[in-house]
């Protein structure tokens, strides 16, 4: 299979990874190419940008999420496309306590995918060629066909740059000056997801100006097409359900819960899963005849007053809950399913009150990394001791009315690099939260565990 490919890595976060693959992304998809942006690790947020860019939803390529079926998501996904795989981080930076394990370097040779190096040149001259001639010789499997100069200061500079540059013979690709740069907008968890900010023509304009302007394209896409074939493993089988049976699945998305993996969700519907979307935030009720319920994250502290006051959707979940339904919720929906949330001055508003606890929002990050976690009990998506792989990334921390411990409902014990880390969530009969997020395209089994679920309860569809 010839996918025309390649990865935009940077010398360390905050090179300027995200505008210029964006960019790249958007001024491709100009010149009419079908182009399929993915996003390496964890991230749901730049997969938004991507998206306003190509037209499609983007992917997140993570091998510590999607283990054996990694290969088999890219494959499918980036057929007859031109695939832009945005880095992250600096190229060889992977999970701590492994040889670049999950890093951009690491996904691009599992890929045989060309790399373009982002370099912040602001400060350098000579000493540009010095860094990327360390990073072309670290890893001589990594595949590094040219470089990207950010924010270079002056037209003697660039001149500085590229003489160096051709001193150890490394494609320039393009080089944005300083003043052209484009930013972002940041908060508390990273970027601001793009269906959060209206972004305004002019954005687009001067993003695909700058790209088109300082960006070699003609070049870029000749080395997206030198790639060889790409040769799909084959991963682990899952066994599918081959009846018709097509259970509903409710997914809360709006402006306060929006973190789901586009791969995770096709999965579901390749399953059998009609996925019927609804709004915490908009909506009065849930919608009908549900036979489950899936709560992302997102930001929801953004949104707490609007959530607390919707009085008759806490009803109609509560309901839901009550009629021994499956209700499944990560991070900012499993804050939500709690009794209150305190935001970051203090203020209490109250929320579902499904789960016995209370959130509240903190100035340090409370959770942030790859866990593994073994099932602490039976659930509704797993049996006891299934092992999974997710990641946290929160500010919030929740207490508890009861003790978990004797009460019993704790919902996974947790690792981290190998070793016992904590128990934590909550499981107790037909309602899973918890902080770790999974992309369940990893875990199609989890999927189908569900559906079994819900078929041999006898739900109404």
């Amino acid at each position: 299979m010839s996918i025309p490919r390649v990865v935009i890595a940077g010398t360390h976060s905050g090179v300027g990874k995200t505008t210029l693959a964006t960019g790249i992304m958007a001024a491709l998809t100009q010149r009419g190419r079908s182009v399929q942006g993915y996003k390496i690790g964890p991230d749901y947020i730049d997969p938004t940008f991507h998206a306003l860019a190509t037209g499609r939803p983007s992917r997140n390529l993570d091998r510590w999420l999607l283990g054996d079926h990694f290969a088999r998501i890219f494959a499918r996904t980036a057929k007859d496309h031109w695939a832009v795989i945005e880095g992250v981080m600096g190229l060889f930076d992977g999970m701590s306590g492994t040889q670049g394990f999950g890093s951009t370097a690491d996904v691009a040779k599992e890929l045989n995918a060309p790399v373009i190096l982002v370099v912040d040149a602001i400060n350098m001259s000579r000493s540009a060629a010095a860094l990327v001639h360390g990073f072309c010789t670290f890893d001589p499997e990594v595949k590094i066909q040219g470089v990207i100069l950010n924010r270079v200061k002056s037209s003697s500079q660039e001149k500085l740059l590229r003489e160096a540059m051709a001193e150890i013979e490394v494609p320039i690709v393009g080089a944005v000056p300083k003043e052209e740069a484009l930013h972002l907008p940041e908060r508390h968890l990273g970027l601001v997801p793009s269906q959060e900010r209206k972004f305004q023509d002019s954005f687009w304009e001067d993003l695909y100006r700058i790209i088109t302007k300082y960006i070699d394209l003609d070049q870029l896409e000749k080395i997206m097409l030198k790639t060889s074939d790409y040769l799909e493993k084959k991963p682990t089988s899952c066994r599918r359900n081959p009846d018709d049976f097509r259970p509903r699945l409710g997914i809360a998305r709006d402006e306060a819960f929006s973190f789901y993996y586009q791969d995770a969700l096709e999965e579901a519907e390749a399953l059998g899963f009609t996925l019927i979307p609804f709004s915490p935030l908009h909506d009065s009720a849930l919608p009908d005849h549900l036979d489950g319920i899936f709560l992302g994250g997102g930001f929801p502290e953004l949104h707490l007053e609007e959530l607390s006051r919707n009085h008759s959707f806490h009803q109609s979940l509560q309901e839901f809950a009550d009629s021994g339904k499956a209700i499944y919720a990560e991070c900012g929906g499993y804050m939500y399913l709690g009794e209150s949330v305190k935001d970051f001055e203090g203020k209490q508003f109250p929320m579902v009150s499904i789960i016995p606890m209370k959130a509240e929002m903190t100035s340090r990050l409370q959770g942030l990394g790859y866990r593994a976690g073994i099932l602490a009990k039976d659930t509704f998506f797993g049996s006891k001791g299934t092992s999974v792989q997710g990641h946290e990334f929160h500010y919030s921390q929740v207490q508890f009315r009861a003790n978990p411990e004797t009460e019993g409902f704790y919902a996974y014990q947790l690792f981290k690099t190998g070793k016992f880390h904590k128990m934590e969530g909550y499981a107790k009969g037909n309602v899973f939260g918890s902080y770790l997020h999974l992309n369940f395209a990893g875990y199609p089994e989890l999927w189908h565990y569900w559906k079994c679920w819900i078929q041999d309860k006898g739900v109404e569809k």
